[in-house]
């Protein structure tokens, strides 16, 4: 008997595999006959639950739990293993659900929840964004709904709600700014965390954003939208940002929130580790947009099974043999063309005016406006 048919070696698919059975057992609950629902959960136990457990206590397949760990997978695994465990909480012969109950939170308020830097900043990349913070977003959702509490998984981290700036300020006129590596297609994330957070931290922006974008539709929106909440959200919103994390340092800037045909430019500093190893060696990179085409971009990821591409961000790390990945790939100055050094602090200076959008569709950028 195969008993690792959902890949704990990879556990990401464990957790979302584990988090599909437990939906799927949690809303059609009154369908299911009594033999179904013994199935679902000894399926579950067997190549999710179980696994699970086995995770906290085996550093192979269970690294993203160790402390610090605190991108996207650690929010991935944490929450589907978390919905899994309460869909069949009290039907589960094995107490697989409780014991996870009593590891996946704990560790989840250590790592997941810190995956946002002071100033809102994803750990990892803008992209990993979408996979870290639906993660969170179903936990917490899922916590809540189920248990009638959300843990601390809305306030340990005190910045958390910053993200959902993060988020807005890194989408430029056309795309993200799409630094570091990117992951595969978004079959399973949206920026529907954002609506979550509206309600959440009382910052009906977040929601005001969301409702329009390309990737709003999906089901979670039934769940988290309120379609009581109305206005624009970029009526007060100002042009320019810097998000000052000495980690994660970058800033953005735009001539409109509402025109596509705008002038942005995303531009970032800050350390060359710390980040999941998904970030490039690219201090002072930047992406441009203007009349609707990004003049300036992003490679984005290389192939995951690259040879030594996860390897570490260290200075010799096969991973800065990649172009995409390494200095002479980037959008910033090549030195004798050597790599940028991996330990290097930049310097960064910013000011600005402050200019908001009102609440119009059209806006003309004032004089003086920096």
């Amino acid at each position: 008997l195969d008993q690792d048919k959902w890949n704990s070696v990879h556990f990401l698919d464990t957790a979302e595999c584990s988090a599909a059975f437990g939906i799927a057992y949690d809303w059609l609950y009154d369908m299911w006959t009594p033999d179904q629902k013994s199935q679902i959960i000894s399926t579950l136990n067997l190549y999710g639950l179980g696994p699970g457990v086995n995770a906290f206590s085996n550093g192979t397949i269970g690294w993203w739990s160790n402390v610090g760990t605190t991108g996207n997978w650690n929010c991935v695994c944490n929450g589907g293993l978390t919905m899994a465990s309460l869909a069949i909480l009290g039907d589960d012969p094995s107490g697989n659900a409780e014991k996870l109950l009593g590891l996946t939170i704990p560790n989840a308020l250590e790592n997941c929840v810190y995956a946002v830097s002071d100033d809102g900043s994803w750990a990892e990349t803008a992209n990993y964004w979408y996979f870290g913070t639906t993660g969170w977003a179903e936990m917490t959702s899922a916590l809540m709904t189920a248990a009638g509490s959300d843990f601390g998984m809305l306030k340990t981290n005190s910045n958390f709600n910053l993200t959902g700036l993060f988020h807005m300020y890194i989408q430029g006129a056309t795309s993200l700014f799409n630094y570091g590596d990117h992951g595969p297609n978004k079959y399973s994330t949206t920026a529907n965390a954002m609506i979550f957070m509206a309600d959440q931290f009382d910052s009906p922006t977040y929601a005001l954003y969301q409702r329009d974008q390309h990737d709003a539709a999906d089901p979670w929106s039934m769940f988290w939208y309120d379609p009581t909440v109305t206005g624009a959200f970029w009526d007060g919103m100002a042009l320019d940002h810097f998000f000052d994390n000495h980690t994660d340092q970058w800033a953005s800037m735009r001539s409109s929130w509402t025109d596509p045909d705008a002038l942005y430019v995303g531009i970032k500093a800050g350390m060359l580790q710390g980040h999941q190893t998904h970030n490039d060696l690219d201090a002072g990179d930047f992406v441009l947009d203007a009349l609707g085409t990004r003049w300036a971009g992003e490679y984005g990821s290389g192939d995951y099974l690259s040879t030594g591409y996860f390897s570490n961000d260290n200075q010799d790390s096969q991973r800065w043999l990649y172009y995409r990945k390494r200095t002479e790939g980037q959008n910033t100055i090549l030195v004798g063309k050597q790599n940028q050094n991996v330990l290097a602090q930049p310097s960064v200076k910013h000011d600005s005016s402050g200019t908001q959008q009102g609440s119009s569709t059209v806006f003309n950028v004032p004089d003086g406006s920096t």
